[in-house]
């Protein structure tokens, strides 16, 4: 147990960090990849265009802005996305950084090359990778600059002599119209499938957080909120790798003449002083100090990376809070005995309960007091 509540739910948000990570570091090569395509793609055209000789334009003017200008942008873009990539910028700024520069790379594409109309798709590219990431907000804002762009470049730019003018008739103008809504579509789709990938996610960690709900309820003493007799024997199943860096020492306690008490005034008081003890004991509970209901009006604490006289100290603390706890203002005053051993490397559980044990034999011969076991 040792103080701490499983970390599941955390340990699953890591691991989705881990993928979204991974996935970053592959839009970073798919738009490498998209950039050494496009240059070479282009060059390839250029090549068969001039073969061919189709070309409108001369030779030279055609160089240039068909494929100087594009490589020249693509170069520029993969730089900032290297610089973004290897630079000291948080997983968040690297993933909307990437996104942004492939929409922009989709622009340029499709505003160099607009006579293709199937170029069209290079900005459902941008929108599409960004679903694994699970963000709404980084989805909307990649497809709102998509479709932006899109308009901008169709309304205002013509890069490309060959392509056809918005208003230039009816057809155009509709086909304008449905791209963008088209895109807009498509957005909707991504937005679609994010939303059910956080539902699925959410699941996930809800199930977990149940699993461990339960599962911390079965370690736990369901009258005083300490831990229990199972999660003792998990804590000493761990024993020897926490010993193996620090002293260990195992306090026993019970209460002074509890018998005599549940016979005099009723169990019901009895369970009220075990309660009282409970929470002075969940109150004292850190990483290095765990406490747990080891039976009846028995209990046992571990304590971790502690010197002797720390740990005295500690059971001290724990005698004089119990003395102050309000449970003595409506009946006696009852003490706390404790008996404490030292774990020693090899030694198993059960002896050291037994030499625990033992000690708080001797504790309890004067009532409310501290004894140490002998080392063996």
């Amino acid at each position: 147990m040792d103080g701490k509540k499983p970390q599941h739910v955390e340990q699953i948000r890591s691991a989705y960090r881990r993928i979204d990570d991974k996935w970053l570091h592959m839009q970073y090569r798919l738009m490498l990849v998209l950039v050494a395509v496009t240059t070479v793609t282009e060059t390839v055209m250029f090549l068969v265009l001039q073969t061919l000789d189709v070309v409108g334009i001369p030779p030279e003017n055609y160089l240039i802005k068909y494929l100087a200008v594009p490589v020249a942008d693509n170069l520029i873009l993969s730089i900032l996305a290297t610089v973004l990539m290897r630079g000291r910028f948080s997983a968040r700024k690297k993933i909307y950084g990437i996104s942004l520069l492939m929409t922009l790379m989709a622009f340029a594409v499709y505003t160099i090359h607009a006579a293709w109309v199937s170029l069209m798709l290079a900005f459902a590219i941008p929108m599409l990778v960004t679903v694994v990431y699970a963000d709404q907000r980084l989805t909307a804002m990649v497809s709102g600059l998509c479709i932006v762009e899109k308009a901008v470049s169709d309304l205002l730019l013509c890069w490309d002599p060959k392509r056809s003018r918005v208003l230039e008739s009816e057809n155009t103008f509709l086909d304008f119209v449905l791209s963008l809504l088209l895109l807009g579509l498509f957005y909707g789709i991504c937005a679609c499938l994010i939303r059910m990938e956080q539902e699925k996610n959410n699941v996930s960690i809800d199930l977990e957080r149940q699993r461990q709900h339960y599962h911390m309820e079965s370690l736990t003493d369901a009258l005083t909120g300490v831990w229990n007799r199972q999660a003792l024997r998990e804590a000493f199943r761990r024993l020897e790798t926490r010993a193996a860096d620090c002293q260990v020492f195992l306090a026993m306690m019970d209460l002074d003449d509890f018998k005599r008490l549940n016979d005099t005034y009723g169990h019901y008081q009895g369970d009220r002083y075990l309660k009282a003890l409970g929470q002075v004991l969940r109150e004292t509970r850190t990483d290095r100090v765990n406490a747990f209901r080891f039976g009846g009006d028995e209990f046992c604490v571990l304590l971790y990376d502690c010197s002797r006289e720390e740990s005295e100290q500690i059971c001290r603390r724990l005698q004089e809070q119990f003395a102050a706890a309000e449970v003595h203002a409506s009946c006696e005053q009852v003490s706390v005995s404790i008996g404490i051993a030292r774990f020693e490397s090899g030694e198993q559980p059960s002896h050291l309960l037994q030499r625990a044990d033992t000690a708080l034999y001797q504790a309890k011969q004067k009532k409310g007091s501290i004894y140490f076991s002998e080392e063996k």
